[in-house]
């Protein structure tokens, strides 16, 4: 059952299990640099991103942070600033063209682009909860709008 949620500009989902939410969100992690808005970004997956090493217990649609601090696997991507839209977004697309279909990762990922582009046909729709910008600011980030 999908528990991770990312939302397409036209306000549609790309859904999977949580597992593979987070690992696409590792890969984006992964292909962002450390330095300026990509490092920012960076920063803000890996601490969305759960570290049950680190004591966050996963829960499948969201994981407690620290086992306090509930994150949940749902990111509406229009939420975001426009910069890190676009750095989001460009990772992927890069991404797609660097994996196969042949790993989940780039099973995932290249699924992810496929739906990401076809939502740039349709029209763009504004975000309807506004209340999931709380997720673009956890841990002291500034990611949203």
């Amino acid at each position: 059952m999908a528990s991770g949620f990312i939302t397409l500009p036209d306000g549609t989902d790309w859904s999977s299990r949580s597992t593979g939410y987070d690992l696409v969100l590792e890969q984006i992690m992964h292909e962002l640099s450390n330095s300026d808005d990509e490092g920012i970004l960076k920063n803000w997956i890996h601490y969305i991103l759960p570290d049950e090493e680190n004591g966050d217990i996963d829960s499948g649609y969201c994981f407690y942070k620290n086992g306090t601090e509930s994150i949940l696997r749902i990111l509406d991507t229009r939420l975001m600033h426009t910069t890190f839209q676009k750095l989001f977004w460009n990772s992927v697309q890069s991404l797609s063209v660097k994996l196969t279909d042949e790993t989940p990762e780039g099973f995932l990922v290249r699924q992810l682009d496929r739906c990401y582009t076809n939502s740039l046909l349709n029209p763009y729709k504004e975000p309807e909860d506004p209340d999931l910008n709380d997720l673009l600011s956890v841990g002291g980030f500034k990611i949203g709008r």
